[in-house]
C-alpha cells in the first residue's frame, strides 16, 4: 500500500479545495504533491461555521468526535451526530456546516487506493452514505491526526491506514440523509414541511397548499426520491431531532416539539430508522457523559 493513498486531516473553519498533502517528497501516481509535513492537524470548532460548495478528486470520510456535522450535496442533506460519519465519493459536490462545539476529522482516500475499484465499490461506495464510527476507527484516525508520521513511523503508519480502510469497509450503514426533489411542486411541498416539521402533518394537507392532488405528489415522491412521503417525513423528523440534540435539548422536549403524542412513539420512530433508541443515538459526545434531562 502506498502511503500517499491516505490523508488524515482535522479542520477548524475551512476545508481546503486544493489536493491534500501526503507524507513523502515528489508526487504520487494521482499527481498529488507529497511532503514531509505532519500527516494531519487536529483542531476544534467552537461555533457554527460553513464551507462553501466544492468538489475534489479524492474521496472523503468526515466524522465528528463531538458535536454535529451537516454535509449537503445537490440532492441530499446529511445531519450526522457524534461517532457517525459521512462518506463523500470523489467528484461529488458538497458543502458543510459545523455546529456548536463540533470537533471533526476527515480521512482522504485517493484514486490509487485499491478500494476505489470493483463492483462492490461502485455499488456501495460510489454514492454518499452514512455509517457508525467504531471505537477502533475513531482512535486510529485521532492518533494519525494528532501525531507526526516521523513519530508514528512509516511502517506503523501504513499498517494503521490499512486498518482504517478495513474499518470503513466493515462499518455499519445508518439510514441518515434527507433527499430533496427537483420537481418544483414537490420541492415546495418539502420546503413547507421543513419550515415546521411535525409528525401530525399529512400529505393531503401539504398537497392542498401546493395546488396538487395527494395522488400526484405521492407519485412524485416515489418517482423522484424512491420513497413514500411517510418515509421521507421520518427522515426529516430525524434530521430535526439531531439538530435539536446538538443544542442539548432533552429527548422528551424534542418529541413534543416534533408533534409526537408520547415519547415512546418518538422512540419507536428513531429506533426503527437507526437501530438505537434516541438517547443512545443522539447523545454520543465522548467528551460529555451527561445526557440532558427534562426540567
Amino acid at each position: 500500500m502506498e502511503l500517499s493513498e491516505f490523508r488524515i486531516y482535522g479542520k477548524k473553519y475551512r476545508e481546503s479545495v486544493n489536493p491534500p498533502r501526503s507524507v513523502h517528497g515528489a508526487h504520487d501516481a494521482s499527481g498529488f504533491e507529497r511532503t514531509n509535513a505532519d500527516p494531519a492537524i487536529a483542531k476544534q470548532v467552537v461555533e457554527r461555521a460553513e464551507v462553501a460548495l466544492h468538489h475534489h478528486p479524492w474521496g472523503q470520510m468526515v466524522f465528528s468526535d463531538t458535536g454535529v456535522v451537516q454535509v449537503k450535496t445537490p440532492q441530499v442533506a446529511y445531519l450526522v451526530p457524534p461517532q457517525h460519519a459521512v462518506w463523500i465519493p470523489p467528484g461529488v459536490a458538497h458543502d458543510s456546516s459545523l455546529l456548536e462545539k463540533a470537533e471533526i476529522f476527515s480521512v482522504y482516500m485517493f484514486q490509487t487506493n485499491c478500494y476505489f475499484h470493483g463492483e462492490t465499490w461502485r455499488k456501495e461506495w460510489g454514492v454518499c452514505r452514512c455509517f457508525q464510527v467504531s471505537t477502533l476507527l475513531s482512535e486510529l484516525v485521532k492518533r494519525i491526526a494528532t501525531q507526526t508520521t516521523e513519530k508514528i513511523g512509516e511502517q506503523t503508519y501504513s499498517a494503521m491506514c490499512t486498518l482504517i480502510s478495513s474499518e470503513v469497509r466493515q462499518a455499519q450503514k445508518v439510514a441518515l440523509g434527507l433527499p430533496m426533489p427537483e420537481d418544483k411542486r414537490l420541492r415546495h411541498l418539502c420546503d413547507l414541511f421543513l419550515q415546521s416539521p411535525l409528525q401530525t402533518t399529512t400529505l393531503s394537507a401539504l398537497a392542498g397548499q401546493v395546488g396538487a392532488s395527494e395522488s400526484t405528489v405521492a407519485r412524485l415522491f416515489r418517482q423522484e426520491l424512491q420513497m413514500t412521503f411517510r418515509q421521507w417525513k421520518h427522515q426529516a423528523l430525524l434530521s430535526k431531532a439531531i439538530d435539536m440534540a446538538a443544542m442539548r435539548v432533552p429527548t422528551g422536549i424534542i418529541a413534543q416539539e416534533l408533534g409526537y403524542a408520547t415519547h415512546s412513539a418518538f422512540s419507536y420512530m428513531v429506533t426503527s430508522l437507526v437501530g438505537k433508541p434516541p438517547k443512545a443515538f443522539l447523545y454520543q459526545d465522548k467528551n460529555d457523559d451527561s445526557t440532558p434531562k427534562m426540567k
